[in-house]
């Protein structure tokens, strides 16, 4: 049963790999509403239909981590080259990976357009063809 739950788990990183291959695939757009003359109207990164989908699946199959101190652990040397070391990344365990996606999916809530910068230096790309690898092992 864990087999087949990890499989499955495996599976939803893995179905998104055609989706985000392309490098001129776009993942949203930003967007700046328009405001009232005097007022102030913030910039947000809107995530396209693809990458909503990828982050509820990371959610839903337990990618994005409870009880874990992302904050922290985004500041270590072992996350430091995860996110920079093609390397570092391409032998990371399944744990790691998932350290890493909660990372980058709840940082983008402090810091707009952190996940779409993690899209476009191909760090989530990374991570899905490593689980894809780990997948076949």
């Amino acid at each position: 049963m864990r087999l087949k739950r990890q499989r499955a788990r495996f599976a939803a990183l893995i179905q998104h790999i055609p989706a985000f291959a392309d490098p001129a695939a776009p993942v949203g757009a930003w967007h700046q509403p328009e405001a009232e003359p005097g007022c102030f109207s913030a910039v947000s990164f809107l995530l396209n239909a693809n990458a909503e989908r990828f982050v509820e699946d990371c959610y839903a199959h337990g990618w994005v981590l409870e009880r874990f101190d992302w904050a922290a652990w985004a500041q270590t040397e072992v996350a430091r080259r995860l996110r920079v070391q093609p390397g570092a990344l391409a032998s990371a365990s399944e744990h790691q990976l998932a350290q890493l996606l909660t990372v980058v999916i709840r940082q983008d809530r402090f810091v707009e357009g952190a996940l779409a910068a993690a899209f476009a230096s191909r760090l989530i790309l990374g991570v899905l063809r490593r689980a894809e690898q780990l997948d076949r092992e």
